[in-house]
C-alpha cells in the first residue's frame, strides 16, 4: 500500500492504513466512516463500538450473530480469521440478490474485529461481478486495522 496514509477514527476507536487515492467521509446516518476510491467499485463502511474493558468478544461469534440477523448462512470454512495488531478479525464474503425477482446482486465482504474493550464492524459492498477490482485492496486495508481501548 505505497503512498498510503493512516486514517484514525475521530472517536478514537480504531485506525487503519487508507489505500492510496481513497477518501474517508463520516456516515451521518449510520455512524462510523465510509472509505472509497472516486473511481472504485464499492464502499467500505467501518463502525467502532466500545465494549466493557474486561470483555474481549470472539469475532467469529459476533460475525455469525450479525449474519444470522441478515438471513445469511455460511459454513465455518467460509470465514477467514485475520490476526490484527492487538486484536482479531473474522471476515467473510457473500452475494445477495437486490430484489425478489433475482435481478442484480450485491457482493458483500463483512468483518468483525475485536480487542479488549473494542469492537469494529467492517462492511464492504459493490455490484456483484465488480468485487475483483478492489477485493485485495480492501483485505489489505483491513489487515492494517488497529483497535484502541475505550477511554
Amino acid at each position: 500500500m505505497a503512498d498510503a496514509q493512516r486514517y484514525t477514527d475521530p472517536e478514537g476507536g480504531f485506525d487503519l492504513v487508507l489505500p492510496a487515492g481513497w477518501t474517508a467521509e463520516p456516515n451521518a446516518e449510520e455512524g462510523g466512516v465510509e472509505l472509497s476510491h472516486p473511481d472504485g467499485a464499492g464502499i467500505l463502511h467501518l463502525l467502532g463500538l466500545a465494549q466493557p474493558d474486561d470483555e474481549f468478544p470472539d469475532p467469529a461469534e459476533e460475525l455469525y450473530a450479525f449474519l444470522e440477523d441478515q438471513g445469511v448462512e455460511l459454513e465455518e470454512d467460509e470465514v477467514d480469521d485475520v490476526e490484527l495488531e492487538g486484536g482479531e478479525m473474522s471476515l467473510c464474503e457473500y452475494a445477495t440478490a437486490d430484489d425478489e425477482e433475482g435481478g442484480d446482486e450485491t457482493f458483500w465482504m463483512v468483518g468483525v474485529a475485536t480487542a479488549p474493550g473494542r469492537l469494529v464492524f467492517a462492511t464492504y459492498f459493490c455490484a456483484s461481478g465488480e468485487q475483483d477490482e478492489e477485493r485485495e485492496t480492501v483485505r489489505a486495508a483491513l489487515a492494517t486495522l488497529r483497535l484502541h481501548p475505550a477511554s
